[in-house]
């Protein structure tokens, strides 16, 4: 390089003056130009990155409607089909096949709510099994329960069912909770469009029942059992398909936007701690007591109804209508449902529910022409899906983080469990001692006081009223 002398170096900047000006503005652009470039490209891969989650959060909902149809579509060719096996071709009288009915609950629950506590304790202790745990018991539970299905045939008598009936409940236990639980993961800040996506499983269980009880008709019940095992094994491999790291990308967006939901974080609260605050409050608490209520009343309302029916002089076409007309009659509710919940809470659905239930039940009771059942069976959307979808989402507000499995599980206790199986004992006894007439009576007094007693309990203005 040439060497400049120091007159030189020093006079060279006034020489060039506007040449130095000129280069400096020219470095500065290039320098803001890169700037420009690098975070042009952030912002590309942040859309990007942005898109792929939504796709794949686009993609696992609609996995999650396929198993919610395919889950009910199976269940819908089971469960009657059962019964009518037990009856007809077992010959078990029908207090037999009430009690076999009754004890399949009872293993169901005891089974269902200790599995989901374990499975949210491994998925909290052991980070490797975090979401993973889920999704394995979610395929096992469902894959178990086939077999049980598949033996109904061989059954020949009251024990041989019991032992069947039983399997069947206690394999499948866990699958609710762990369904319903991870539905709820996967829409995030979204949960309230819960009701959107278990619509479709009403849909499932109206075609089943249909289709079912066609290939029933022409081929036999045994290839309805079949059917069931084909429906669930292609359940579980959709369920093995879904990505459940969608829902710690979910997780992580809920907490980044707000402080959390209805638990504290699993990290700052020991896990036994946690178990003890699955009813962390006195008014939740008595979210469970009307959702055993509202299970009392709907299993009771709906099973002993078909009976009532027969007794007015009902056809059989107008009792399977019936029953059609119930199914599609929750569509709408469990599609607006996310509306309600996120405009007035899902605590004033649950009173709609309450209320539902009370007008109903005083309705059939003054029943005299059984073709009038058509249009009081619109109500069963409100008794049955804006029940369970309120209670879910109330489990979700209050289950501890961590514990979000075990929460649903102590709802669906509540609502199937204990009051399912008391509105199927008590019911039946009402049914014989007062007759139907009195029975349903009863049961909207006991409706109403309960829906008075809540609504008196609720202290946000949303709560019942806006």
């Amino acid at each position: 390089h040439e060497l400049i002398p120091m007159e030189q170096m020093t006079a060279r900047p006034l020489e060039h003056e506007d040449e130095d000006d000129y280069c400096g503005t020219s470095h500065s652009s290039i320098s803001v130009d890169g700037d420009d470039d690098e975070g042009e490209r952030l912002l590309a891969r942040q859309k990007s990155n942005r898109v792929g989650f939504e796709r794949s959060y686009a993609k696992a909902r609609n996995k999650l409607r396929c198993i919610y149809f395919l889950g009910s579509f199976a269940y819908s060719i089971y469960l009657p089909f059962f019964v009518l096996f037990m009856k007809n071709e077992i010959g078990l009288s029908a207090g037999e096949v009430g009690l076999v009915g009754a004890l399949q609950i009872v293993g169901g629950y005891l089974v269902g709510p200790p599995v989901s506590l374990l499975v949210d304790w491994l998925s909290v202790k052991v980070d490797c099994l975090k979401f993973r745990i889920h999704k394995y018991m979610w395929i096992a539970s469902m894959l178990a329960s086939t077999i049980p299905v598949q033996l109904i045939p061989l059954a020949n008598n009251f024990a041989s069912a019991l032992v069947i009936a039983i399997m069947v409940s206690g394999l499948n236990a866990p699958v609710s909770s762990i369904q319903d639980a991870s539905t709820l993961g996967f829409l995030g800040k979204e949960s309230h469009e819960y009701g959107k996506i278990r619509f479709w499983g009403a849909i499932g269980w109206g075609l089943g029942s249909l289709m079912g009880g066609s290939i029933a008709q022409f081929f036999g019940m045994q290839y309805a059992f079949r059917l069931f095992g084909v429906g669930t094994v292609a359940n579980a491999a959709i369920v093995l398909s879904l990505d459940f790291t969608t829902i710690q990308k979910a997780e992580e967006s809920s907490a980044a936007g707000s402080a959390g939901g209805g638990g504290s974080s699993s990290d700052s609260v020991p896990f036994h701690h946690s178990i003890r605050r699955l009813v962390p409050t006195w008014s939740y608490a008595l979210c469970l007591f009307v959702a055993v209520v509202a299970g009392f009343g709907g299993s009771s309302l709906q099973s002993l109804l078909l009976i009532f029916l027969s007794d007015l002089g009902a056809p059989d076409f107008l009792e399977g209508l019936a029953l059609s007309v119930a199914t599609i009659s929750e569509l709408p509710v469990f599609w607006a449902s996310g509306y309600v919940i996120k405009r007035y809470g899902a605590s004033s659905l649950l009173c709609a529910s309450l209320l539902a239930l009370t007008v109903r039940s005083i309705l059939v009771s003054f029943l005299t022409n059984p073709w009038m059942v058509l249009p009081l069976q619109l109500l069963h959307g409100f008794t049955f899906a804006g029940t369970w979808t309120a209670g879910v989402a109330l489990a979700k507000e209050n289950s501890p983080v961590g514990l979000e499995t075990s929460g649903q599980s102590v709802f669906s206790l509540s609502f199937n469990g204990i009051g399912g199986l008391s509105g199927a004992i008590v019911g039946g006894q009402l049914y014989d001692l007062v007759g139907a007439r009195t029975m349903y009576r009863i049961k909207a007094m006991i409706f109403a006081a309960t829906a008075i007693l809540y609504a008196l309990t609720l202290t946000k203005p949303k709560c019942c009223v806006k």
